[in-house]
């Protein structure tokens, strides 16, 4: 028997997104604040995203996108060269919250020399 990909509904990705900025460090949301779509947009992925019309796009900075993966039900990042559509296919299982430290809490901190 085949499985069969359901894509995430945009009220269940609403619920998602709520329910992972509130457990967000403050820090943390802050930076989300700064990178997050005002809404969702669903953006091409081939052939991957094909089936269910795409994945959820939440969140870009610079020329990346973060997007559900709802196939592998975690939060990935890709590169883009065009508004709506992701250039790189990621099978990560992370939530919003630890996707998004690992791209902006684990770099080296930054120390200054003045005192």
């Amino acid at each position: 028997m085949t499985k069969y990909w359901t894509p995430v509904t945009e009220r269940h990705l609403a619920d998602m997104l709520r329910t992972a900025e509130q457990q967000m460090a403050p820090s943390l949301r802050q930076t989300w604040q700064l990178i997050r779509l005002p809404t969702p947009e669903l953006w091409q992925q081939h052939p991957w995203g094909d089936e269910g019309c795409g994945f959820w796009v939440v969140a870009v900075f610079g020329k990346t996108c973060v997007y559900l993966n709802d196939i592998s039900q975690g939060f990935n990042s890709s590169i883009f060269m065009s508004w709506g559509h992701i250039e790189d296919y990621q099978t990560r299982t992370d939530t919003l919250g630890s996707h998004l430290a690992g791209l902006f809490h684990s770099q080296p901190s930054v120390t200054s020399d003045i005192d």
